[in-house]
């Protein structure tokens, strides 16, 4: 959704210029990155923010050829994510971050709008308890203070987690939040649809996602069978949407196991 160029800054600083190719809604991404910088825990973890100005954001630059969906090894990488994960969520919620809440009522009528258009497309126990996931998790977040809301990155994958630039300290930053303030167990599902390669050369995909959901929920202090819930609800609005119109997406597959989880065990 945006252009990302190389720059320099004035003493030659190593920056890069990221400019949004289209006008839309403000992302909240300036405000979240400036308060992740001003978090002792996490600021080391995300891409830091130079300046900002009517949508175009300067930032650090870091090795855009050094990603942890390359990372040979898969847990390890997975074990980055959750450290992420836990460091992002101590930092205060700023003022412009929209809140989970929306997105939350957003899937459950797009949940109910493509069941009525495709009944019979998904079992309708699965269907049912997704809405139930959410239904439930929306009344947690309306009955929330402010103080139990956390910063959340919203798009945490392996794409978007990369290695510093080579004349800094060496560390895995993340970048390119689509931030919101919620629950941090809504972070684990992004990663859980990515990486499938590695996931289907071990002949057990849903052996390897169930472990996936363990290592990266674990070092982020996660409420496990909250972040399966929330991954098998976002997976029934997926496949409800691709099934009819791109059956072949890179995400059906994880998403089809991940519908079948049921709850406290997944």
């Amino acid at each position: 959704m945006s252009r990302v160029w190389p720059v320099r800054g004035p003493g030659g600083q190593p920056w890069v210029l990221k400019v949004p190719m289209t006008r839309g809604e403000p992302t909240g991404e300036a405000e979240a990155l400036r308060a992740w910088s001003q978090h002792p825990r996490s600021r080391e973890h995300v891409v830091g923010l130079v300046d900002h100005r009517d949508g175009a954001l300067l930032l650090e630059r870091l090795d855009a050829g050094r990603d942890l969906q390359a990372h040979p090894d898969a847990e390890a990488a997975d074990l980055v994510i959750g450290a992420s994960i836990a460091a992002l969520g101590g930092a205060a919620v700023p003022a412009g971050v929209p809140p989970m809440i929306e997105e939350v009522a957003r899937l459950a009528t797009s949940i109910e709008a493509h069941r009525r258009a495709h009944p019979n497309l998904l079992d309708r126990r699965r269907v049912d308890q997704a809405l139930a996931t959410l239904a439930e998790l929306h009344t947690d977040l309306v009955g929330a203070s402010p103080a139990d809301l956390r910063l959340v990155h919203g798009d945490l994958h392996y794409l978007n987690v990369l290695r510093s630039w080579s004349d800094r300290p060496s560390r895995w930053v993340v970048i390119d939040p689509l931030p919101t303030s919620g629950v941090p167990e809504w972070e684990v599902t992004a990663s859980l649809r990515n990486r499938w390669a590695d996931v289907v050369a071990t002949g057990d995909p849903d052996r390897v996602l169930r472990r996936r959901l363990d290592v990266i929920s674990e070092p982020a202090g996660l409420d496990r069978a909250l972040a399966g819930r929330i991954a098998q609800a976002v997976a029934v609005d997926n496949l409800l949407w691709l099934l009819p119109r791109e059956p072949e997406h890179m995400f059906v597959p994880p998403y089809r196991v991940i519908v079948q989880w049921t709850g406290e065990g997944n």
